[in-house]
């Protein structure tokens, strides 16, 4: 038997080994699959509230058209 073929001794890593189930991103809790990546509706709808409340921004620059901070220009 090659040295290929032979998993690594003391690898550290275990095929029983319990993955780690995705928890939801608003309460921790195990997510489901029918409100993915949330665990409930509710969790969902919270994620959606701070989204459409503003608390939630993806980094850019401002869009044509938007004041900056500094004033219009």
């Amino acid at each position: 038997m090659s040295a290929r073929s032979r998993a690594p001794q003391g690898s550290g890593t275990s095929a029983k080994a319990p993955a780690k189930r995705p928890k939801c991103p608003i309460c921790g809790k195990p997510r489901s699959e029918d409100y993915r990546p949330f665990c409930s509706k509710h969790c969902a709808d919270v994620d959606l509230g701070r989204w459409l409340g503003g608390r939630y921004v993806v980094p850019g620059a401002p869009a044509a058209g938007e004041a900056t901070e500094e004033g219009e220009e």
